[in-house]
């Protein structure tokens, strides 16, 4: 008698069983048996031909230290559903194989599908490719001598669970493409499902999300009360964690798509009747839910993130697109930028556009003045211990109104540590400087910079309101 079919199965095959649909024995349990699909919610296919040139080397290379052995291609996760095996992990692989046995014959019928334009656009490629160099391939690849482990799960969660300690190869998953499957997957109610498909498609529509990420992570860590160490900017591996970590381990359950933001209530004076205005927006901070929730939230901070500083798409606003297209310019602030962006998203979600063009100039003076201040370089962790210390974003996220803002902007105060006069002596710091004093006309002599910078550049930017 085999055994429940809520058990876990474990077998090994070879790609040809598996894309042909074939069933594969398991050791005292049913057969593995369904037809192979890519759910909605995966991210494309993005493999290039590096990664099939790579794949065909270690083959080719393989084949010469163990002539006749199969070669192990690692571990593929599926999880099995009314007759239907989801890959939850193995698609850049099984689909780039799918290719290979196309052309040489080996797969007459596959009917895995592609709903994303990435996806057919890297098929077509890829297929072109492999099909112009077949002459380099075709004696070395036998998809009935590649194998692989198969791990199937009744459970979605426990695919996942497998999928989250893996480390097999290829193009791996970053921390945003692992928090895009949790949350599409969460979609599972029977009232949200119909929605899933329309939320896949809406995520791919954003495009890249790593920066609006980036800086979502760490406008939600540095805060005075509820601070958290950033991990080192080169750590991929530990940022990947604190990604997945913030933006799905913490998410809640509920279903509720809910936008945590700013209400002022105006009360007439004869009947004390309120009317209430409300800024639609998500709140940076926020706490957020599974699912839906969590993509709206994010689809709110990249079209800030697109419209307000990428693209820049604000002609209209011509004193705040000017300012930042200067700004954009200059050189050696790239941790201070980030923390200036991250304003920019911050105040536009509490404030709208009202007096943004004065908030930018007035945050950058803050923002920016580490530059000014530190004796050589603006390093990673200078921003963090800053934010902490001056408890800066927590200003801007306690606000009630941009004028309370401004005039916390305006109290803050430093001085340029060890200006070099010699003119002749270049350095980022003195650029910056000289960049500042040009772009605010502050009309200052070389020699009156090191104790009129500060004084003159807060006093015009007081001056904007």
């Amino acid at each position: 008698m085999s055994e429940p079919q809520a058990l876990i199965k474990v077998a090994v095959c070879n790609v040809a069983q598996l894309l042909r649909g074939e069933n594969i024995q398991v050791q005292d349990q049913a057969d593995i048996r369904g037809k192979l699909k890519i759910p909605e919610y995966q991210r494309p296919y993005i493999w290039h031909v590096e990664q099939l040139d790579q794949l065909i080397a270690d083959i080719q290379e393989h084949q010469k230290k163990a002539k006749g052995s199969a070669y192990y291609l690692g571990s593929i996760i599926l999880h099995a559903k009314n007759m239907e095996l989801n890959i939850i992990d193995g698609q850049q692989r099984l689909t780039s194989l799918t290719f290979f046995g196309y052309l040489n014959a080996q797969l007459q019928d596959v009917s895995l599908s592609y709903h994303s334009s990435v996806s057919v656009e890297h098929i077509r490629r890829n297929l072109a490719y492999l099909h112009s160099i077949k002459a380099d391939w075709e004696e070395s690849i036998d998809l009935e001598k590649i194998v692989v482990s198969l791990v199937v799960t009744p459970s979605e969660d426990d695919a996942y669970k497998f999928f989250e300690t893996q480390n097999t190869g290829g193009v791996r998953l970053s921390g945003v493409d692992i928090i895009k499957a949790y949350h599409l997957r969460a979609i599972n109610s029977e009232q949200q499902k119909i929605h899933q498909i329309f939320y896949a498609k809406k995520w791919e529509s954003l495009g890249e999300l790593s920066d609006t990420v980036w800086k979502l992570l760490l406008g939600r860590y540095w805060s005075y009360l509820n601070h958290q160490e950033v991990p080192y900017y080169k750590n991929k591996m530990a940022i990947k964690n604190a990604i997945i970590d913030e933006f799905s381990k913490k998410a809640q359950n509920g279903i509720e798509d809910i936008a945590y933001s700013q209400i002022s209530t105006e009360y007439s004076p004869v009947n004390r009747s309120s009317q209430i205005s409300m800024y639609n927006s998500y709140h940076f901070r926020q706490p957020l839910n599974a699912g839906i929730n969590t993509i709206s939230y994010f689809e709110y901070y990249q079209q800030l993130y697109l419209k307000y500083y990428n693209n820049l798409d604000v002609q209209y606003l011509e004193e705040y697109y000017q300012f930042t297209r200067w700004l954009k310019q200059l050189q050696g602030c790239r941790f201070l930028e980030e923390l200036y962006v991250i304003g920019i998203m911050l105040y536009v979600s509490k404030f709208g556009e009202y007096k943004l063009d004065i908030f930018a100039k007035k945050f950058f003076r803050v923002a920016y003045s580490p530059r000014a201040t530190n004796k050589t370089r603006v390093r990673a962790d200078t921003v963090p211990k800053f934010t902490k210390d001056n408890q800066l974003l927590d200003h801007l996220v306690m606000a009630y109104r941009p004028e309370d803002l401004f005039k916390k902007l305006d109290s803050f105060k430093f001085v340029v540590d060890e200006y070099e006069l010699d003119e002749k002596k270049k350095s980022l710091k003195k650029t910056f400087i000289q960049e500042t004093i040009k772009h605010f006309e502050l009309n200052l002599k070389n020699e009156e910079i090191q104790q009129g910078f500060c004084e003159k550049l807060t006093q015009k930017i007081k001056n904007l309101g």
